[in-house]
């Protein structure tokens, strides 16, 4: 199988596996790892660290209040549109001018967006009909992962790879000891706690 939306590549964990690039004997079992990998990295974060090519066009409610805070990170947006009378057609489209995407610095420090305010000048204010609010654009928290997710997948897909060799979640030998594999990596885990995100409403 490809790799899809991984968080490090085939020749980064065959690497730190002390796997030659010759060897393509495990390839499969070694794009499955990553892919679970990065998908477990997404649920225990709440969030993901790809962006599709394409836009996404996403439906959320709004709880109430000045400030939309997404559910979804957003890496940009094409359209925003809300609903004020609950049929669906999103008749009010904002301009650039009628919102803002808050933190304001997150392109500088590599975040994404989280929140959208309705600028004081603005036309628009956000509905609380349920499905009120359309956004047109891409998400993610990045393009790319960063540097402590792809380490934290590197990790989580080499132990995954060697479980096969435990059983009963244990391996060795008599000569090098015996080690037992436990479900928390707590390394792994200190990569991605900085990343982790609390639950948002407006879904």
């Amino acid at each position: 199988m490809a790799i899809t939306n991984g968080y490090c590549t085939l020749a980064q964990v065959k690497a730190r596996l002390g796997i030659g690039t010759a060897d393509t004997n495990d390839d499969t079992a070694l794009e499955l790892v990553v892919q679970s990998a990065s998908r477990w990295i997404d649920r225990d974060t709440g969030r993901h660290f790809y962006s599709t090519a394409s836009d996404e066009t996403r439906y959320y409610t709004h709880d109430g209040g000045n400030v939309f805070l997404c559910p979804d990170d957003i890496l940009s947006v094409t359209t925003l549109a809300t609903d004020d009378d609950g049929d669906r057609d999103y008749d009010d489209t904002w301009a650039v001018t009628d919102y803002d995407l808050e933190p304001f610095n997150a392109v500088v420090d590599a975040q994404p967006y989280t929140r959208i305010r309705p600028t004081p000048d603005g036309d628009y204010a956000f509905p609380t009909t349920r499905r009120g609010v359309k956004i047109v654009g891409k998400f993610g928290y990045a393009t790319t992962a960063p540097d402590a997710v792809r380490e934290a997948c590197l990790l989580l897909a080499a132990r995954l790879f060697k479980r096969k060799d435990a059983q009963f979640g244990v391996f060795g030998s008599v000569q090098t000891g015996m080690i037992r594999i436990t479900d928390f990596d707590v390394d792994a885990w200190r990569l991605l706690l900085p990343f982790v995100r609390l639950e948002v409403s407006g879904v």
